[in-house]
């Protein structure tokens, strides 16, 4: 019995895009800017499957290779009427169940099954003890701070307690399986989605401040079957409504400098958090300048996928061109809300003068108690 594939529910997709050939996906295709080449774009994606569907072409390392080439940032969806990503990881899962897996993304597979982590992290990672003391078992508040923040990135973790006020955190953390998806390994996914569902499930509200774990748990997580019974806040989003209930006061920090933001993928084009980042930066006191491309139109910071893992060198040189479009802004400061973007872009900018900056360390920075006299 022949074996159906996932991409043969995205059949019609395929052929749509092929005959329209607008090519309306090339002008921020971040693989695309950084090698040239249509079959990094989402129309030459889309060429190789229909090859692959009319029996042209077969499974092989090349076309493993190829797919992984993709950031997920879903620019080419902006001005398509169809889930690019979602075809593009579809197909990913077929050419993993064929027997031909990238070698780094299985590496982080097998990391993710063993330490509950991408990184092989055997610890829970550094709880911030300055703070801890904050930290709730009863509240019904969860932050999720994420692998990147509770690992890598813990400056980040260190702020979200420092702004929270009454907040539970997961004693043991669980990938939210982000990369898992969006590098072809739907199953193991869904398994970390039902692990983390039934902890989840325990509070009314989920924070994180990672813009892939914010699109996994309240976007991919009900297209997967598990919807999550709590509200999923980004971190942005969380901040933003506790200044507005009078809960948070921030100083004038920014008065005198030029910040740029830059919308991470999963939490603007994705999740459509555009304007909360930025009413924070003016709420600071920052000069807000734009770059051209911002908001659904914004430039990836290359990272995203499982690219930055796969290929650093490429990954940074496409945020070196995030960088310079930052920087000939005249900014002092590039802003962003999500650790990974963080990670990738400090790479980028290396050598440029404009400092890379999480937007929720700002806001840690700002935080002050009235007086109440």
């Amino acid at each position: 019995m022949e074996r159906k594939l996932h991409i043969d529910e995205f059949k019609e997709d395929i052929y749509t895009c092929i005959r329209s050939r607008c090519g309306f996906c090339f002008s921020s295709c971040p693989i695309f800017l950084s090698k040239g080449l249509e079959t990094y774009t989402s129309r030459g994606k889309s060429m190789v499957i229909k090859a692959f569907l009319e029996g042209k072409i077969d499974f092989s390392y090349d076309l493993a290779e190829r797919f992984s080439q993709c950031t997920n940032c879903g620019f080419c969806t902006t001005n398509c009427d169809v889930d690019r990503p979602d075809i593009f990881n579809a197909f990913k899962n077929d050419i993993n169940e064929a027997g031909f897996r990238i070698e780094r993304h299985e590496g982080i597979r097998e990391n993710i099954r063993e330490f509950d982590n991408p990184y092989g992290e055997s610890g829970s990672g550094e709880v911030p003890e300055k703070y801890l003391f904050k930290s709730n078992k009863d509240s019904k508040v969860l932050l999720y701070e994420g692998c990147t923040a509770r690992y890598r990135e813990k400056d980040i973790f260190v702020s979200m307690m420092r702004i929270m006020d009454d907040f539970a955190i997961l004693e043991r953390p669980i990938c939210c399986g982000s990369v898992l998806l969006r590098t072809g390994n739907r199953d193991d996914a869904l398994e970390q989605g039902g692990r983390l569902k039934d902890v989840m499930d325990r509070y009314d509200v989920i924070v994180t401040s990672c813009a892939g774990c914010y699109n996994m748990l309240s976007k991919q997580y009900p297209k997967m079957g598990l919807s999550l019974d709590a509200d999923v806040l980004h971190s942005s989003e969380y901040i933003w409504k506790m200044l507005k209930e009078g809960k948070l006061h921030l100083s004038k920090i920014g008065s005198g400098i030029k910040a740029t933001y830059h919308d991470p993928c999963h939490t603007g084009r994705r999740g459509g958090i555009f304007e909360e980042p930025r009413e924070l930066l003016s709420h600071m006191g920052f000069e807000l300048v734009e770059m051209p491309r911002n908001r659904e139109n914004a430039l990836c910071c290359g990272a995203g996928g499982g690219y930055k893992s796969l290929s650093n060198e490429n990954a940074t040189n496409i945020a070196a061109i995030r960088c310079m479009e930052a920087s000939a802004t005249g900014a002092d400061i590039l802003v962003t809300s999500c650790p990974f973007c963080v990670r990738n872009l400090k790479d980028g900018c290396k050598g440029m003068d404009i400092e890379v900056v999480e937007l929720v360390n700002l806001v840690a920075q700002a935080k002050y108690e009235p007086d109440t006299i």
